[in-house]
């Protein structure tokens, strides 16, 4: 779950308190230095949680109406909420309960009535916590040489938008784009130069996103575009763009000269929609890989949308 970029901005605290007392006191205190949302019970607390995606949640171990830790499970269970760190409030001192507490997934607990220093504390660290698990996540899912998304989160969120596309009813489009000749770049130039040839495509590739588009190196010189509401005829006029454009892309070897060579990408196109639907991402994948290897066999620097030609039929698995 992406929460909110608050970089140079206050943390936002959700306080979902039954008692109106304590609820108005833990508001007065956290406004100090938080930005501070309040419910009174842990459905109105949800939806504030889906709606505004804070930081952290005080939650109160016994609500009048609901168990603190049916509460923590139903965040636990939304992707909008499921990364948020939650620390109980409980007047409850029995070991067996704080166990449970954090068993189900709660990073701290603070016995009522806490002091300020204590609470502010645990927020504190909490949020600490909370921030270089991020940290490591997005470190975990980015391409270490271009910054694009790795492999690992291209099949998390192909999975993702396979789904919405097909709930919404609206079509996918998956870009397969392989620059052309990196071999002879790296046999004959070096490795450093090979490395700049990539990285100036990804560069080229990620100026010519939209918002809503997503992007990832799948290997060593292939990545992929999703392309959310597209068709694979409209995706083919965006991989045409990519194509043309990376002719006036210049590499530079690492004296700071030009390199005595251009760049060029095949590239294969599928989409997953009311005319051609896939049965999975896997087939969608496949669709894809099967249009770049037509454009390599026709001579690499084009566009091909898969169907659009004679070829066989796509493998699931990847040559």
């Amino acid at each position: 779950m992406e929460r909110h970029d608050r970089q140079g901005e206050r943390a936002l605290i959700l306080v979902v308190e039954d008692d109106p007392g304590t609820r108005d006191s833990l508001v007065e205190l956290l406004a100090s230095r938080f930005d501070v949302l309040a419910a009174s019970d842990g459905q109105s607390g949800l939806v504030l949680a889906r709606e505004r995606r804070p930081d952290l949640v005080l939650l109160d171990r016994f609500l009048d109406q609901e168990d603190g830790l049916a509460v923590l499970e139903s965040l636990q269970h939304d992707k909008a909420t499921e990364s948020v760190p939650v620390i109980f409030l409980t007047g409850d001192a029995d070991e067996a309960t704080l166990e449970r507490c954090l068993e189900m997934g709660a990073v701290d607990f603070v016995h009522k009535p806490a002091s300020a220093r204590e609470l502010m504390a645990r927020i504190d660290r909490a949020l600490r916590q909370s921030e270089q698990q991020q940290r490591l996540q997005v470190l975990a899912q980015t391409d270490a040489l271009t910054g694009l998304a790795n492999f690992r989160a291209l099949s998390i969120r192909l999975d993702e938008e396979f789904k919405r596309s097909n709930r919404y009813q609206y079509p996918l489009s998956v870009v397969i784009i392989d620059l052309d000749h990196l071999k002879a770049i790296n046999d004959g130039m070096g490795h450093d130069v090979g490395n700049r040839a990539i990285l100036a495509l990804a560069t080229h590739l990620r100026t010519n996103l939209r918002e809503v588009d997503f992007a990832a190196r799948f290997g060593g010189d292939e990545f992929v575009a999703l392309l959310p509401h597209q068709t694979a005829a409209e995706a083919a006029v965006f991989a045409e763009r990519i194509r043309a454009g990376l002719r006036t892309v210049k590499v530079t070897r690492s004296d700071g000269r030009p390199a005595p060579f251009g760049l060029s990408v095949s590239v294969g196109i599928a989409d997953h929609s009311a005319a051609h639907p896939k049965e999975s991402t896997d087939a969608l994948m496949a669709a894809a890989d099967a249009a770049l290897y037509e454009a390599k066999r026709e001579g690499r620097d084009r566009v091909v949308v898969y169907g659009t030609t004679e070829m066989p039929p796509p493998k699931v698995q990847r040559h």
